[in-house]
């Protein structure tokens, strides 16, 4: 008994650390409304407002128009219709019809040190949802504001 007694206090305390890791998830801290896939990449020794205008630049040059609001605290929102171009370059999924909205979020992480998160979410007449299909597109998209931010 005097050994359950010693072991209670921290088997409780092991207990609510595991339920709080699983409520927080593998991305927990991320805040904002995107779940899903979301892609993420580290940018190191620029500022944020060569960041945030290569993230606008980056979008707006592949077809998506931003939101009204895009920009405010780091987070931005774009919207693109889907067509043949779209299909060209996200896959045969993004076809007339469909709507691809572009979620980007930049936060400094450390001192000179920046993560641009973007989720996509299609729309197929039934809302938004997060989708997966076109990550490689998004990497691509990625790669370029990384790109465009070390030159600006």
């Amino acid at each position: 008994m005097n050994r359950f007694v010693r072991f209670f206090p921290f088997s409780c305390f092991g207990l609510t650390l595991v339920l709080f890791l699983a409520a927080c998830g593998p991305t927990g801290g991320g805040g904002g409304s995107v779940s899903g896939s979301v892609l993420s990449r580290k940018i190191e020794f620029a500022p944020r407002y060569n960041i945030e205008k290569a993230v606008m630049f980056v979008f707006q040059g592949d077809g998506f128009q931003p939101l009204p609001g895009s920009g405010v605290g780091g987070k931005f929102a774009f919207l693109r219709k889907g067509g043949g171009v779209g299909q060209e370059r996200f896959g045969e999924w993004f076809g007339p019809g469909v709507f691809l909205r572009a979620e980007v979020d930049v936060t400094e992480v450390e001192f000179g040190t920046h993560r641009v998160r973007c989720a996509l979410l299609a729309d197929r007449g039934d809302g938004f949802i997060p989708t997966s299909q076109g990550d490689r597109r998004g990497k691509v998209l990625l790669k370029r504001v990384k790109q465009l931010t070390d030159v600006l």
